[in-house]
């Protein structure tokens, strides 16, 4: 599904481009244009020539911008890079910002393409002044050349950081007296040796459209994203505001959740995030400061403005027949006692005697890989035998405690600050039909796929 419509309400790639203007406008695109069966013109996205040229013809048309990309290197998606900038700039408006002549931006790793300091000066028109940091000798050479062919030696300025610093920020910010308005970073997503693509969970998800581009520096580091970035989180208790806004973008869910706990743990609440939607990608945003002047809740996260399904039309399924339970309290009493291991809060809203309401929220993510666990369960079981059912039964039992699960409903186990996950479930009773459950999402990082997940948990654990 194309998540455009998710995508930056400023960001001018909203529109796919239109490639018979554009190939008018650069004739040297018709090498990796074609026309398909419906007559309409396509590009090859996993070319990686087509997208080095599509990606150069957009910069000089979008931006005025002239840039060289080696073959060997990252070839940055502009729509996401677009969506980062423009969420520095809502940033920047929030607190006044624009009102002055010029912002210092710091960008970590900028690459050989330095597309973050040269996107950034442009769209602010020349008031933000970008330094780039970057490590590998042929990125920062390439890097500078792409600078003085632009002719912004005057707003940008690469700095090559020494590779036996094991520092990301600290000893480059110890040799500057001043201090920055922000820092962004687009770290390796992988780590060494151990990820190669995205995890794919359910098996279901497409193959990515683009062409697999950059070099291994660019992709993987030692502990992927999640060392790295709290690499910067650790750094940053240290600086404090001699950056006032330290901000990174995140290329896994799940690295996601574990760097805003990280900073939870850190005792760092002056934080906000955001969602960069763009193709069939999405990718995170998280922002945290120490100023005192900074109150980054005050962010408007744009992803809220946009319509969501509506709340009155929740995922559902039917749990029970009338003649295997026989009363509401029973139905409620078995969904509590599955919902018990996942830890989530639940606060009752109302309830009749043929209805259910409440409201549950999540702290992180604890009802993924639930059919893999119940897989390895059964690997380990052999074939027929009471011991072996006994042990499936054990390994899937929910222990109970003294306390009633109809009265642990109502207790609240989560932190009501910033869920990951928020929903309204609801359990009903159709007379002489049976029992349905429905879950609404209504808010939460972790989107209304949680919500089909925690449904199709109950529903398993229930069949077993």
């Amino acid at each position: 599904m194309s998540m455009n419509k998710f995508m930056h309400p400023r960001n001018i790639y909203r529109e796919k481009p239109d490639f018979l203007a554009l190939v008018k406008l650069y004739p040297e695109l018709t090498k990796v244009t074609y026309v398909d069966m419906s007559g309409r013109l396509k590009l090859n996205y996993k070319d990686v020539t087509a997208l080095q040229l599509l990606t150069c013809c957009l910069l000089r048309r979008d931006f005025g911008l002239e840039i060289e990309l080696p073959p060997d290197k990252l070839i940055p998606t502009l729509p996401l890079r677009l969506n980062y900038i423009l969420w520095l700039e809502d940033i920047e408006g929030t607190f006044g910002w624009k009102n002055r002549s010029a912002v210092r931006g710091l960008d970590i790793g900028c690459g050989a393409s330095c597309i973050y300091p040269l996107l950034a000066t442009v769209q602010s028109k020349h008031r933000w002044k970008m330094v780039g940091l970057e490590r590998s000798n042929d990125s920062v050479e390439c890097a500078r050349k792409n600078v003085t062919r632009n002719g912004l030696g005057d707003e940008i300025k690469i700095v090559q950081q020494d590779n036996s610093e094991k520092t990301i920020l600290k000893a480059f910010m110890a040799s500057q007296m001043e201090r920055f308005d922000f820092c962004m970073c687009n770290p390796p997503f992988f780590d060494d040796g151990v990820e190669t693509k995205m995890e794919n969970r359910t098996g279901r998800r497409k193959e990515p459209s683009n062409a697999k581009t950059g070099s291994s520096a660019e992709l993987s580091t030692d502990g992927g994203e999640v060392r790295f970035v709290g690499q910067i989180i650790e750094e940053s208790m240290e600086l404090r505001d001699r950056i006032h806004v330290y901000t990174s973008m995140i290329g896994h869910k799940r690295n996601y959740e574990e760097l805003l706990r990280m900073l939870k743990g850190h005792g760092i609440n002056n934080m906000t995030t955001t969602r960069f939607c763009q193709g069939n990608t999405t990718r995170w945003g998280i922002a945290w400061s120490f100023s005192s002047d900074i109150v980054l809740s005050k962010v408007a996260n744009h992803i809220t403005s946009v319509k969501q399904k509506s709340p009155d039309k929740p995922l559902g399924i039917k749990l029970f027949t009338e003649e295997n339970v026989p009363s509401l309290e029973e139905a409620q009493c078995k969904v509590m006692r599955v919902l018990s291991p996942l830890n989530l809060g639940v606060r009752v809203l109302e309830g009749t005697d043929q209805e259910m309401m409440w409201e549950l929220s999540a702290q992180e993510n604890t009802w993924s890989h639930q059919r893999r666990k119940r897989r390895e369960a059964q690997r380990k079981l052999s074939p027929g035998g009471e011991n072996s059912r006994n042990k499936l039964r054990e390994e899937s039992e929910i222990v109970e405690t003294n306390e009633s699960p109809c009265k642990r409903s109502k207790t609240n186990h989560g932190d009501p600050d910033e869920p990951i996950l928020k929903g309204v479930l609801c359990l009903k009773r159709l007379p002489g039909d049976g029992y349905y459950l429905a879950l609404s999402y209504t808010s939460g990082s972790a989107g209304k796929d949680a919500t089909n997940q925690i449904l199709q948990y109950i529903k398993n654990t229930l069949k077993i």
